[in-house]
């Protein structure tokens, strides 16, 4: 394990929290990986809580696709609205990056797809920290983590109690998740 990949709310994680509120300019990227949505959704309010103006969401289901070249039109006019923003960017659904794994299908090694390669490139030219959400780490790649001030793992959670209301929260019926929002 390399030293900017660390669990939420370990010592190292108060550390990094610590550091942003002295100075936030500091940190540019922290990316979020792991199933345990509470607490990554608890560490997102406190990186809310400690930054200046208002955090800015932004989806990249919208903005990624399988083409290359639509990918980065999209992420350039994406970044150049992003431009002005001096709070916080989160993005969601990081997952959207979608790296590939080498030649063969019993490869382990995940390398950056082409898209992603470009969002880190733009990344670059916030002028504040970005969050990038990957709900599940095992989409989380070396490219991304090496770029990365800090990866920060939610990991299931130990304590009884907490693993059997997680697991209620994670229980899918034909591809719902409990419990789902009702339609208006």
């Amino acid at each position: 394990m390399t030293a900017n990949i660390f669990d939420y709310n370990s010592t190292a994680y108060n550390d990094l929290l610590k550091t942003y509120c002295e100075n936030p300019k500091s940190i540019k990227l922290v990316v979020l990986a792991g199933t345990f949505k509470d607490h990554r959704k608890h560490c997102i309010n406190q990186f809310i809580s400690e930054t200046i103006g208002k955090p800015v969401f932004v989806d990249l289901s919208e903005y990624i696709t399988r083409f290359e070249q639509e990918t980065y039109h999209n992420l350039d006019q994406l970044f150049s609205e992003l431009s002005s923003v001096n709070s916080l960017v989160i993005f969601k659904n990081a997952e959207e990056l979608g790296g590939v794994y080498t030649g063969h299908t019993y490869s382990v090694v995940k390398y950056a797809s082409p898209q992603e390669k470009y969002f880190l490139k733009k990344l670059k030219e916030l002028n504040c920290l970005a969050l990038v959400e990957f709900i599940n780490e095992d989409h989380l790649d070396r490219t991304i983590a090496r770029n990365a001030d800090a990866v920060i793992r939610f990991k299931v959670p130990s304590s009884t109690i907490e693993k059997i209301f997680w697991a209620i929260t994670q229980f899918k019926v034909n591809g719902s998740s409990l419990p789902s929002r009702r339609p208006v």
